[in-house]
């Protein structure tokens, strides 16, 4: 790569050279108008090299300013180039999070199917009942009436899950079987209903995992009612006995909305 050529240093040399050729001219080696003339040629070519020198410092100098603006240029260009590869980075890991979730829920959605025809099949086998009585498995029976919940028969997912508390009544998810009693009631808009079977839940399995959502549903189905009173006592609950819990900060939320 050829270096950049002082205009300075160049100008400089060439004075210096024209110095000493004029000096080689001796008084005695060439007449004397020749020398004046040669002098004045001189004097002024000097004048003319110094303005050009000056142009010549104010051109290097914004040369050099422009060096300085590109390089904070191409900072800044860098700079936002390395953002938009990390927003973009963001962009990628949610779209993938978002294909997961959707695989998951395509997983959930087949599932629910296969139950649902499962809990049919058992349906049609003992006529038609919903009597959990020909089911034999505890598993099989809460997964039946589990299935007509989820296709959005309440009715017919509140008299299985019933009778599985009548056959099984303390099994692991006999807790959960209670509140999916009060969840078809509500929504069906039987709130009072609701209520009685939340409070089963409370009772009953006082140590149950369920304990937390049933204080919810008993405060938010209060409020349906217009019973704001007790919508905040059982509310209150569920803050204060579960206080880091879910269902906590949707009561807080919920507290928020009563008038």
């Amino acid at each position: 790569m050829i270096d950049r050529i002082n205009p300075i240093a160049w100008a400089r040399a060439g004075t210096f050279a024209v110095f000493l050729l004029v000096a080689g001219l001796a008084p005695g080696c060439a007449p004397s108008g020749y020398f004046r003339a040669t002098q004045d040629q001189l004097d002024s070519l000097l004048t003319t090299q110094a303005d050009l020198m000056k142009r010549v410092d104010r051109l290097d100098k914004k040369l050099d300013e422009a060096r300085v603006g590109v390089s904070a240029s191409r900072a800044t260009t860098e700079s936002r180039l390395s953002q938009l590869s990390e927003r973009l980075d963001v962009v990628v890991g949610k779209l993938e999070e978002a294909q997961t979730r959707m695989l998951q829920l395509g997983l959930n959605v087949e599932s629910v199917r296969q139950r649902v025809s499962r809990a049919d099949s058992v349906r049609q086998a003992r006529g038609g009942s919903s009597d959990t009585s020909v089911v034999l498995d505890p598993e099989e029976a809460y997964q039946t009436a589990y299935s007509d919940y989820a296709s959005g028969r309440y009715k017919l997912a509140a008299e299985a899950f019933r009778e599985y508390l009548r056959h099984y009544p303390d099994t692991e998810v006999s807790d959960n079987a209670q509140y999916w009693v009060g969840e078809s009631l509500y929504a069906q808009g039987d709130f009072p209903s609701a209520i009685i079977e939340y409070r089963a839940v409370v009772d009953r399995y006082p140590k149950g995992d369920k304990v937390p959502a049933a204080l919810l549903k008993i405060g938010i189905a209060n409020i349906r009612l217009g019973n704001n009173a007790e919508a905040r006592k059982s509310l209150h609950q569920v803050m204060q006995r579960y206080p880091k819990s879910p269902e906590a900060a949707l009561a807080k939320e919920r507290l928020a909305q009563i008038r």
